[in-house]
């Protein structure tokens, strides 16, 4: 986040916003920032610590999984069953463990890693329910994943949902790739999802979902780009209605890392992975030449989408539903239709395997 706080005085600065009752303008660094700004210490020396990103807490926790949707869920559970061996998977930022849960069905042994609390009751729902006898398929941990050091024993790792690009800084994230290779074992692989926003400085989405208990929740989102900041920062609402009348709302501000595929791709191949494709929409669309690295072509995936329902209104044919091909969906946006569009949100995955 770009969002700082005084270790001596705690006031707090957004870079984002600035700050109007002291005059300074949006987008204004903490660093331009001199003495006066602060009557008690006057912003000066490194008294001011960069603030970690929000938890997901509340609402934004509670109904994660109504609105990211299947996003994922197939791509990542095929993927993992390629495997001969009996694969070992760590998920960072596991949340609600929507696809954890998924890939532990398949007979992987499956650690997921995060720091919300709420989060994590989820999961541990989830898996209280589908793993009772054997609890120990999927293991879930409270802890910030650029300080999880465990042993090189996982055969896969996989950051789902943008996780990467929720640290904003560089250096962050040459030490969480840093940390993944450490925990890998020999020749193991990563897969990292990348949320590319929608075009334009400014975008607004909306959603909703009707509960079966007769609970309307909207989720809405107003979001802006900056190009010099390489940072995209969203406003998440969330506001739930019974019979015509507003319940409760809630609201969460966050900032991501605005990367590219090909500059993740450097990343990755500076820290000692090799890239070997890339997706867009998990293999329902066909990603940009301009897009790709040169050893990243992406391999095709048969989704079986000429499917159909003989008969059923007449001479039309209706797609059937199959829960391997409506996976759209995501957070904090919906990455839209399976046809590309040039102003619509996209979801890319580079899948790399240590060298």
């Amino acid at each position: 986040m770009a969002f700082w706080k005084c270790g001596f005085c705690s006031f707090m600065y957004d870079e984002w916003y600035g700050d109007s009752r002291n005059g300074i303008p949006a987008g204004t660094p903490l660093s331009e920032l001199a003495g006066g700004l602060c009557s008690r210490c006057g912003m000066q020396g490194g008294r001011h610590e960069r603030q970690a990103s929000l938890l997901y807490t509340g609402m934004e926790a509670e109904y994660y999984d109504q609105f990211v949707g299947k996003a994922g869920i197939a791509f990542y559970r095929d993927w993992i069953q390629e495997w001969d061996t009996t694969p070992t998977v760590l998920e960072l930022g596991v949340g609600t463990a929507r696809i954890a849960a998924e890939i532990a069905q398949t007979g992987a042994t499956v650690c997921g890693v995060d720091w919300s609390p709420d989060m994590l009751k989820v999961a541990a729902t989830k898996r209280d329910r589908l793993f009772k006898d054997n609890p120990e398929r999927l293991e879930l941990i409270e802890a910030d994943a650029m300080h999880f050091d465990t042993e090189p024993n996982f055969s896969h790792i996989i950051c789902p949902d943008g996780f990467l690009q929720h640290y904003t800084m560089l250096d962050e994230h040459v030490a969480l790739l840093q940390q993944m290779r450490r925990n890998l074992r020999k020749g193991g692989w990563v897969a990292i999802d990348l949320l590319i926003p929608p075009a334009g400085a400014e975008w607004n989405t909306s959603r909703r979902k009707r509960l079966p208990n007769g609970k309307i929740v909207y989720q809405q989102v107003s979001g802006s780009t900056s190009l010099a900041q390489q940072l995209f920062h969203c406003s998440v609402t969330y506001e739930s209605f019974v019979e015509g009348r507003e319940q409760v709302r809630y609201r969460a501000e966050r900032e991501y890392a605005l990367m590219t595929p090909k500059e993740l791709g450097l990343l990755l191949a500076a820290e000692g992975f090799a890239v070997t494709a890339t997706y867009e929409k998990y293999g329902c669309s066909q990603p940009w030449a301009t897009a790709l690295l040169p050893e990243a072509q992406p391999l095709p995936i048969d989704l079986g989408l000429e499917e159909t329902l003989e008969g059923v209104l007449g001479t039309r044919k209706v797609k059937q539903y199959r829960e391997d091909v409506w996976m759209n969906g995501g957070y904090p946006f919906d990455t839209g239709r399976d046809q590309p569009s040039a102003d619509r949100g996209s979801r890319f995955t580079l899948l790399a395997k240590v060298r």
